[in-house]
């Protein structure tokens, strides 16, 4: 949609602060009565954005982790593999809509709300596909919001502290959820035997 390439292109040139309604419309040649027909206000489009963005990033990664992979290990891994390397290489223009996002969900409890759920369904969906691999006193409800806690708090550190090794805490937490939520192997074989 042009009213969103344009709002991006000025947030690449300028920031999110000074994008306005007017130079969105004035850049894609519309009027602010046509903008309004498709988002109420300036919050309202920033946060279309944000939130395809993440369904994007984070609904293809646990799509394909999910049709290339058997084991949650090997699915925990490639989702934040995925997510790792979109954060450590992202543009000026990504970080401000991470930054948007984060203060979203402080300022908004109803965009918070829908940036958490985005993302929470999604490892929710990754962890209920592989629930014979979870360790028996967990739930996929809870697995995917304490992963989707730590990722948020991996992102906001990195985007608020320039010496932060986002990279070496993506690595942590894919070995930290993969020792803390994932059945040992042999749980796994002796669970498979017993049940074949």
């Amino acid at each position: 949609m042009r009213i969103i390439d344009e709002a991006l292109a000025l947030i690449a040139e300028h920031g999110i602060d000074d994008m306005t309604i007017d130079a969105i419309c004035e850049r894609s040649g519309i009027s602010r009565k046509t903008f309004y027909n498709y988002y109420g206000t300036r919050h309202d489009l920033l946060f279309d954005i944000c939130v395809n963005r993440t369904l994007e990033l984070v609904r293809g990664s646990v799509d394909a982790a999910l049709e290339r992979f058997t084991r949650l290990d090997e699915r925990i891994t490639h989702v934040l593999k995925a997510q790792k390397q979109q954060l450590c290489r992202a543009s000026d223009l990504e970080h401000e809509l991470a930054r948007y996002s984060i203060a979203s969900i402080g300022n908004s409890l109803a965009s918070g709300a829908t940036l958490l759920s985005v993302m929470n369904e999604n490892f929710l969906r990754l962890y209920a596909a592989s629930i014979d691999d979870l360790k028996d006193a967990l739930s996929p409800e809870f697995c995917a919001e304490m992963t989707v806690g730590m990722i948020d708090t991996v992102i906001l550190n990195h985007l608020h502290n320039p010496d932060y090794d986002a990279a070496r805490r993506y690595d942590e937490l894919m070995a930290f959820l993969c020792n803390s939520v994932v059945r040992e192997r042999a749980q796994l074989q002796v669970t498979g035997a017993a049940q074949g």
